[in-house]
C-alpha cells in the first residue's frame, strides 16, 4: 500500500497518522471491555504509584470520579474517600457497585461539596480531567487550598514524535480521545504547577500517561 498509494509524503504521513490514531483509540477502547476494572494494567500501575504516596491515615476526595474504579481502588489504601462527580448514572453506578465501608459517592459540584466540609482532605485526586477543561490553570488555582497534597493523572503529549507531527501539520486527530480540549507536554504542565505554587515531588512518565504526586505550597 505504501508504494503504490498515487500521494506525495504530506499528504501520505497525515493519513498515517490518522490511521495510527484510530487503531491506537480502538485498541485502547477494547482493552476496558476485556480486563476489568481491578485487571486493567491502566489501574494498576495508577495504584502502584499512589500506594508509594497516600497514608493510611489519609483522607481523599476523587473529583471527576465517573463510576468510581479509581474511588474504590484508593478505599483499600486510605483511611476515607469521596467520589464527587455530575454524572448521577455514574453515581447510582458506583454506590451500587462499590460498597466499601470507607467509601461514599456524591452527585455534586465538587466545590460546593468542599466548602460544606471544610478542612477534610487530605489528598486531591484529579485523574484524566484538567486535559476536559476550557481553563485548566484556573481550575487548580480554585481547588489547590483545600488539600496538602494533589495527584494528577492525564495524557503525556510528549509519549511519542508522532504527536509533534501531527502539532506542525495541524492534523484534526491529534489528542488521545477527541473530546479533550487540551493536552499538556511536560514542560506545559510543569510551568502551570510553578505558577500555581504546586511543587511536583515525584513524577513517573510512562506509557503515554503523567502521573504526578505534588504538594501544595502554602503562602507565607
Amino acid at each position: 500500500m505504501h508504494q503504490v498509494l498515487p500521494m506525495g509524503a504530506e499528504r501520505r504521513l497525515r493519513l498515517y497518522l490518522d490511521l495510527e490514531w484510530i487503531f491506537d483509540r480502538l485498541a485502547m477502547e477494547t482493552s476496558f471491555r476485556h480486563y476489568g476494572p481491578d485487571r486493567h494494567p491502566f489501574r494498576q500501575h495508577a495504584r502502584a504509584f499512589l500506594e508509594q504516596y497516600i497514608g493510611r491515615d489519609d483522607a481523599v476526595l476523587d473529583l471527576g470520579c465517573a463510576k468510581g474504579d479509581m474511588s474504590a481502588m484508593l478505599a483499600s489504601v486510605a483511611r476515607e474517600v469521596v467520589g464527587v462527580d455530575h454524572d448521577a448514572a455514574a453515581i447510582a453506578y458506583a454506590r451500587k457497585t462499590h460498597t466499601n465501608a470507607n467509601l461514599a459517592f456524591h452527585d455534586s459540584d465538587a466545590l460546593a461539596y468542599l466548602k460544606d466540609h471544610p478542612k477534610r482532605f487530605d489528598v486531591l485526586i484529579l485523574s484524566h480531567i484538567l486535559e476536559h477543561l476550557d481553563r485548566p490553570e484556573e481550575f487548580l488555582k480554585t481547588f489547590k487550598d483545600y488539600f496538602a497534597h494533589i495527584y494528577i493523572e492525564l495524557p503525556d503529549f510528549d509519549k511519542t514524535y508522532l504527536n509533534l507531527y501531527r502539532k506542525d501539520l495541524g492534523v484534526k486527530l491529534i489528542y488521545t480521545d477527541d473530546d479533550h480540549v487540551s493536552e499538556f507536554d511536560r514542560l506545559e504542565l510543569r510551568a502551570i504547577l510553578d505558577r500555581l505554587g504546586i511543587r511536583i515531588e515525584a513524577a513517573e512518565y510512562r506509557f503515554g500517561i503523567q502521573r504526578l504526586w505534588c504538594r501544595v505550597q502554602q503562602d507565607g
